[in-house]
């Protein structure tokens, strides 16, 4: 429990720092911010692809070759 705490506070600090005081520590939460943001919409591009080709097949299969 003592770890999960421990975890929060530093997220917490992480998160409350204010920008401009360390400019490496700007960059480094910069490009992990951008990092995690480019791999979230790859993501969604890929259910949005999935997805689309799962309705394009129910969509030939049912309705078009019925």
């Amino acid at each position: 429990m003592a770890r999960i705490v421990e975890k929060i506070k530093n997220t917490w600090a992480a998160i409350t720092y204010p920008s401009g005081v360390d400019e490496s520590y700007d960059k480094k939460c910069d490009d992990a911010f951008d990092k995690t943001i480019d791999r979230f919409i790859n993501f969604c591009y890929f259910v949005f692809y999935v997805i689309a080709a799962i309705s394009l097949y129910f969509f030939i299969t049912r309705e078009l070759l019925l």
